[in-house]
């Protein structure tokens, strides 16, 4: 798992590096915009690092702004090969991150926190509670599964 959460992070770097130049707030600003998932500087700078040293990208500027040392990233020839062997994924992960859009359109934040605040009064809760939630639990997911079929078999 944690070597997919790598890869995917490089890629989505790599692909809004093909974009153009960036310096790291640009960049995590550019693959929350384009892929929906925050990268913190904690995973952005040493996955950047990684790419450096294996020469995906490269520092093309180092500024001083607002008392601030910036290094802008462009993506290499390397990187863009590696990206282009990858583009199936990145083309996934654009397509997922579009259905979190919607799923947030449709009310999907008031679901994760819904969640959230179920996850933490669970400790507390009675055994009926806990059965009442389970078979609710299990309506809504059979409901997304006739969802799903339901949109696949609409698409042919």
């Amino acid at each position: 798992m944690r070597r997919e959460f790598e890869l995917n992070t490089a890629l989505s770097i790599l692909y809004v590096l093909s974009k153009g130049p960036a310096h790291g707030y640009e960049i995590m600003k550019r693959v929350r915009e384009e892929f929906c998932f925050p990268k913190s500087p904690g995973v952005l700078y040493p996955t950047l690092r990684k790419m450096l040293s294996l020469g995906y990208v490269e520092v093309v500027e180092e500024v001083v702004r607002g008392g601030r040392h910036l290094k802008v990233y462009r993506i290499t020839e390397a990187g863009s090969k590696a990206l282009s062997e990858h583009m199936d994924r990145v083309e996934w992960l654009k397509r997922v991150a579009k259905g979190f859009k919607i799923f947030d359109e449709v009310g999907g934040s008031r679901l994760r926190e819904a969640i959230f605040r179920v996850v933490e009064v669970l400790p507390s809760a009675r055994r009926e509670d806990v059965e009442e939630l389970r078979n609710a639990v299990s309506n809504f997911v059979g409901f997304l599964e006739g969802f799903i079929k339901r949109v696949l078999s609409s698409g042919e």
